[in-house]
């Protein structure tokens, strides 16, 4: 994992830090003694930052931003931590405080107003979200961190920065895919006790697939019984959290290979992972693209190409 922090710094200077996540016209205010601090942890898979920023900024993404970097790829969870955020697409303005979170897409024009404030901000792959949540034209939501799994994943998103670079690639990625599905249940709107419960059954089956996935039988009757139930407990329970054991098993079987090829260390063929995974190769690369967006060889490349420049 990368890690980075830059002390406060002027207007300029920030503003070709900001751009290098996602570029936008920036106005800031009249402050004499404008100053902004950033904090960066990045995987091949996530980015976390924090500002810290004191005096007002105005930022417009424009049409001939998105043509240079259409940023289509990501959502962004802004979670303030000293003063709100607010996004304006159009007509449509969201506006959050302390204690709640947006989840925003950049592809359109848009509008955003950030004052003396400080606040975190999750770059999740848009896949993870339009893989748990049913397909809309953009994200623009606004969530409630201030109880329950909101008030978790919030916890969650605090503690992970404060362990800065002591967090490997592989830790920070596991922590950043939990926050996430926590972050999708949020949005689906699905969080009552009920449905907890069979969440957390659920992610005790996942615990299990990932320890085991090419190192032991992961099949139905293995798993359950290896975690003391029947194989119609298992199937009842993932169907009313709204999955089957097939595909979740699945979805494990693809993180597990993303950690694997995301692996510097790793001297594995895709062809040998993807066997190990339970894929043939041809399935294996056209299933990892539809979930992460790139085929296996793409990610390792840029896995790759991303070790070589931290070095």
């Amino acid at each position: 994992m990368r890690w980075s922090s830059v002390p406060a710094c002027g207007p300029e200077s920030f503003a070709g830090l900001a751009d290098g996540f996602v570029p936008m016209a920036h106005q800031f205010g009249d402050e004499p003694e404008w100053r902004a601090g950033l904090t960066t942890q990045e995987s091949a898979t996530y980015t976390l930052l924090r500002w810290d920023q004191r005096g007002r900024r105005r930022c417009h993404r424009t049409a001939a931003h998105i043509r240079a970097e259409p940023g289509d790829d990501f959502y962004w969870v802004v979670i303030p931590d000293r003063g709100p955020f607010g996004i304006r697409f159009r007509d449509d303005i969201t506006r959050v405080t302390p204690g709640h979170a947006t989840v925003t897409g950049l592809e359109l024009p848009c509008h955003l107003d950030i004052p003396d404030s400080a606040a975190y901000a999750l770059q999740v792959p848009r896949t993870e979200f339009d893989h748990n949540l049913r397909p809309r034209t953009h994200m623009n939501l606004a969530l409630d961190l201030t109880r329950g799994l909101g008030r978790v994943a919030d916890t969650m998103i605090r503690s992970t920065h404060a362990e800065q670079s002591r967090l490997s690639a592989h830790e920070f990625t596991a922590v950043c895919d939990r926050i996430t599905e926590l972050l999708c249940l949020l949005a689906a709107g699905d969080t009552g006790p009920q449905h907890t419960h069979r969440a957390e059954i659920a992610a005790s089956i996942r615990r299990y697939l990932r320890a085991n996935i090419g190192r032991g039988d992961v099949r139905l009757p293995a798993v359950a019984h290896a975690l003391g139930w029947s194989e119609r407990q298992v199937r009842t329970v993932l169907r009313e959290s709204g999955t089957t054991f097939r595909d979740l098993r699945r979805e494990e079987a693809l993180r597990v290979a993303r950690e694997a090829l995301a692996d510097p260390h790793t001297t594995m063929s895709i062809a040998e992972l993807a066997t190990r995974c339970g894929f043939t190769p041809a399935w294996f690369s056209a299933a990892f693209k539809e979930r992460f967006g790139r085929t296996p060889r793409e990610f390792r490349q840029r896995c790759r190409g991303e070790a070589i420049q931290q070095a």
